[in-house]
C-alpha cells in the first residue's frame, strides 16, 4: 500500500529506568525560576528594536542541551533539536505521520523459496507467470524473480494469507524445507556463530542469521531441522563452552519478510551541499544499533535484517517479521551523514553532528545558542535566526517563548502543552487472591477521583491520562476512562455495587470483607521518592474510606523490577514512556508474563492477546483507530492497570509574536517546530456574500 505523506519493543533496562521519571525531571516544578544573570562569556544582547523581528528569542529551563540527537533526553533539548535534524518520517501538529527525509513510504512484503537448482527456481516463475491475471491481481503480485536457486516474490499488501496461498501453488514445484533455529547465546558467541555461516559447508544453505543484544541469535538455513540442529551442535562443541541451548522455532517452505520502502526526497541535503543518500541510512541505523543509546523505541529496530537501495533515491527495509509499528519508530531516528560518522565514531558523544533540518548552529557561547535559517530548505517564515538561552543569561529583551514561568506571568503569555512522553499506571497483581476479578479491580479504580489525587501532588506538571496509548495521535481512543464526570454519590454507589457482586461488602465496622477474610492490600512504591509517598498517602486515604488496608511499601531503585516480576505486590505505581506508535503488547499480552516481559499483571486473556496480534499485523493506517479501539476496550474491561497521570511541561509563548497561533491546533501537545508557522499571520479567506431575496 503507498501512502502519500503530503496527505498523510520495549525492553526491560528501558522500562525500570521509567520507573522514576514522573516525579523527576520529566515533571518539572511550575514554580517561578531564579532570577537570570548575565553570563561572563556571553556576547552583548541585542537591544529590542526592528532589527528584533527577524530573530525568536527561546528560554529554556536549564542549561544549554548537548547538541547530539542520541544522548539529549531532556524534553527541551529535544525540541532544540528537532529544528537541526530530520528522521524519515515524522508526526505533524494533528498527530499523523507527515514526510521529513522522506516523502512517501510504501509497506510490500517479499516472500522468498529455495529450490534444488536454478532450473528448479526458473520452472517455478515461469509457473506463477503462467497463471490467470485475475489471480495474480487478487494476490497483489508485483514481481517475480529468481536469483540462482533463489525465487523472490514481492506483494504490494504485507501481512494476510496471500503467502499460503501462493506457498500452496508452489508445493508441486518442490521448495526445499526451511528450519528456523534459535539459539540462546551470549554476545560472546556471535563470532562463532558468524564463523559458521560463512564456512563453505554451511554457507550455501545459511540463508538468515540475526543477532539480538543479548546475544540471542536466529537462524534460517535449507536443511531439514534435525540435521541442521546437529551440524550447529558438532561444529559450537569444540568452539564454545558451555555448549549453547539450540531451539526449533518453525519448518516452512518459504520465507516471508514484510519490506519498507522510503522514497527520499529530492532537493534535500546537508548544510555542507551533499544529497541524503539510502548510505547515511543504513550508516545512522548501524551506529544506533551497535551503542548503548537512549533512542526511544530502538526495540523496533532490532528486527531490521537488511537495508538495501534497489534503486536511486528508494531506501528498502526489510524486517524479520512483521511489526506494523515499526513505521513509527523512525519519527524519533534522526538521519547524521555517513560520511561524518565514519570521521566521528570515538568522539560521537562530544561533538555536534550536521543535521538536514531548516536550521543549522550559527554560533554556541556558554548559555546562548544562535540558529540560523539554512538557505534552500523552504522554510517560509519571517525570522532568519533563533537565539536560545540558558536560564542564566539575562537579556535587555523579553522572550517570544519560555519553558519556565515569565516574570511576571500576564496574559501576554499563553502556556501550550508539549507532547507527553511518559506515564504512570497503578498496576494490579491480577493473580493476586483479592484482585482475580476483575470486578475488584474496576471498583477499587473507580474509587479513585484522580483530579483530587492530582490536588495532592501541588506544583507537579502532571495531568490526567485516561487511556493506555499515547494521546493526541489519529489512532489514539479519544472515550473518557469509565466514571469520568460521576458526582462523588454517584460513584460510591457503584463502587459498593461492583464490591457486592463480587462477593465483597462492609461488616458493622466499615471493613471490606468477603466471609470471614479482610482485604488487606500491598501498594509498591520506589524508595526516596517524596512525589510517590504523598500519592501512596492519598491512595491509602481514598481506599481506607471504602474499608481497605493497604499496607505502603518502599522498594529500592535497584530491586523494584525484580520485586514485581516476583509478584511480591497486590498493587504498584510504575512509569513507563511512551513509544512512538502503537506497540502495548509487551505490556498486556500473555506471552510477556512470567518473568518473560513487562507484564508484571501477569494478566493472560486469550482475547486480548488476539486483539493485540491483530493490531500489530494490521498495516493500514486508516484501520488503525479501530485496532487500538478494540485493544483499549478489552483492557477496560480487564482492568490490570489504571492509567493515572502523563506528564505536562509547557511553553509560555508570547501571543504578539505569533499571530496565527489562534487558527492552530496541537492534539499532541505543541513543540518548537510546530510553532514556526503561527509567526505567519496569513489573511483569512473570505466568502463573497449576495443578498438574496425573501420569497
Amino acid at each position: 500500500m503507498t501512502l502519500n505523506l503530503t496527505s498523510r519493543c520495549w525492553t526491560l533496562p528501558a522500562w525500570l529506568g521509567g520507573v522514576l521519571l514522573l516525579g523527576g525531571s520529566a515533571c518539572r516544578k511550575e514554580s517561578v525560576a531564579p532570577g537570570p544573570k548575565p553570563a561572563a562569556d556571553a556576547p552583548a544582547p541585542v537591544r529590542p528594536g526592528r532589527a528584533m523581528s527577524d530573530r525568536l528569542v527561546v528560554r529554556l529551563p536549564g542549561a544549554l542541551p548537548l547538541l547530539n540527537p542520541y544522548v539529549t533526553e531532556e524534553v527541551a533539548g529535544r525540541q532544540v533539536l528537532d529544528l537541526l535534524h530530520e528522521p524519515l518520517v515524522r508526526y505533524d501538529r494533528e498527530g499523523r505521520l507527515a514526510p521529513a527525509l522522506a516523502e512517501e513510504w510504501m509497506w510490500r512484503q517479499e516472500m522468498t523459496c529455495w529450490f534444488a537448482s536454478p532450473e528448479a527456481a526458473r520452472a517455478a516463475a515461469h509457473e506463477l507467470q503462467d497463471l490467470p491475471a485475475e489471480r495474480r491481481s487478487r494476490w497483489d503480485l508485483e514481481a517475480v524473480a529468481t536469483e540462482a536457486e533463489a525465487l523472490h516474490l514481492r506483494f504490494t499488501q504485507p501481512g494476510g494469507m496471500v503467502a499460503a496461498d501462493v506457498g500452496r501453488v508452489l508445493a508441486a514445484s518442490g521448495p526445499l524445507r526451511l528450519s528456523r533455529l534459535r539459539i540462546l547465546a551470549p554476545p560472546s558467541a556471535r563470532l562463532v556463530l558468524e564463523s559458521f555461516a560463512r564456512d563453505p559447508e554451511h554457507a550455501a544453505t545459511t540463508k538468515r542469521l540475526w543477532f539480538a543484544e543479548d546475544g540471542t541469535c536466529e537462524m534460517v538455513c535449507t536443511r531439514p531441522a534435525v540435521q541442521a540442529q546437529q551440524q550447529l551442535t558438532q561444529w559450537l562443541a569444540p568452539r564454545h563452552h558451555p555448549m549453547l541451548e539450540i531451539q526449533l522455532i518453525d519448518e516452512a517452505s518459504a520465507l516471508v519478510e514484510p519490506v519498507l520502502d522510503f522514497r527520499l526526497r529530492a532537493g534535500v541535503t546537508w548544510p555542507d551541499g551533499s544529497a541524503i543518500t539510502v548510505e547515511d541510512v543504513r550508516a545512522t541505523l548501524t551506529q544506533m544499533l551497535a551503542r548503548p543509546w537512549p533512542v526511544v523505541g530502538k526495540e523496533a529496530f532490532q528486527h531490521i535484517q537488511e537495508v538495501t537501495s534497489p534503486e536511486p533515491g528508494l531506501v528498502r527495509v526489510i524486517y524479520r517479521r512483521a511489526h506494523s509499528p515499526a513505521l513509527p519508530g523512525w519519527t524519533l531516528l534522526p538521519i547524521l551523514p555517513a560520511a561524518w560518522l565514519a570521521q566521528h565514531v570515538s568522539d560521537f558523544a562530544e561533538s555536534e553532528p550536521p543535521g538536514a533540518g531548516a536550521w543549522q548552529v550559527a554560533r554556541r557561547d556558554a548559555d546562548q545558542l544562535m540558529l540560523e535559517k539554512r538557505s534552500g530548505q523552504g522554510l517560509a517564515v519571517p525570522i532568519r535566526q533563533i537565539v536560545v538561552l540558558s536560564t542564566q543569561v539575562d537579556t535587555a529583551q523579553g522572550d517570544d517563548v519560555s519553558w519556565p514561568v515569565p516574570r511576571p506571568l500576564t496574559s501576554r503569555y499563553v502556556p501550550l502543552r508539549l507532547p507527553a512522553r511518559h506515564q504512570l499506571m497503578l498496576v494490579w497483581h491480577t493473580e493476586a487472591a483479592s484482585l482475580k476479578d476483575p470486578r475488584v479491580r474496576q471498583a477499587l479504580s473507580l474509587a479513585l477521583d484522580r483530579e483530587e489525587l492530582l490536588s495532592r501532588l501541588p506544583g507537579m506538571a502532571l495531568r490526567v491520562q485516561d487511556g493506555f496509548f499515547p494521546p493526541g495521535c489519529w489512532f489514539s481512543p479519544l472515550q473518557p476512562a469509565p466514571g469520568a464526570g460521576l458526582v462523588p454519590a454517584v460513584r460510591r454507589s457503584q463502587v459498593l455495587e461492583l464490591l457486592k457482586s463480587a462477593g465483597w461488602g462492609q461488616d458493622v465496622e466499615g471493613r471490606l470483607r468477603q466471609l470471614a477474610q479482610a482485604m488487606r492490600l500491598r501498594l509498591v512504591i520506589p524508595a526516596e521518592n517524596a512525589e510517590r509517598q504523598r500519592l501512596a498517602e492519598a491512595l491509602v486515604t481514598s481506599w481506607k474510606s471504602l474499608g481497605v488496608e493497604v499496607e505502603v511499601t518502599e522498594v529500592p531503585a535497584g530491586s523494584y523490577l525484580m520485586e514485581l516480576q516476583a509478584g511480591r505486590f497486590d498493587i504498584a505505581l510504575v512509569a513507563a514512556g511512551f513509544v512512538p506508535g502503537w506497540d502495548v503488547l509487551p505490556w498486556w499480552h500473555s506471552s510477556q508474563r512470567s518473568g518473560l516481559g513487562p507484564n508484571v499483571s501477569q494478566l493472560a486473556d486469550s482475547q486480548l492477546d488476539l486483539r493485540l496480534e491483530a493490531l500489530m499485523a494490521e498495516f493500514d493506517p486508516e484501520q488503525m483507530p479501530a485496532r487500538v479501539a478494540a485493544v483499549e476496550a478489552r483492557l477496560r474491561q480487564l482492568q490490570p492497570a489504571l492509567p493515572l497521570f502523563s506528564d505536562e511541561e509547557r511553553l509560555h509563548v508570547l501571543t504578539s509574536r505569533f499571530p496565527a497561533l489562534a487558527d492552530l491546533t496541537f492534539p499532541r501537545g505543541c513543540t518548537l517546530r510546530d510553532l514556526l508557522p503561527a509567526l505567519i499571520d496569513a489573511p483569512r479567506p473570505t466568502r463573497p456574500l449576495r443578498m438574496l431575496a425573501p420569497d
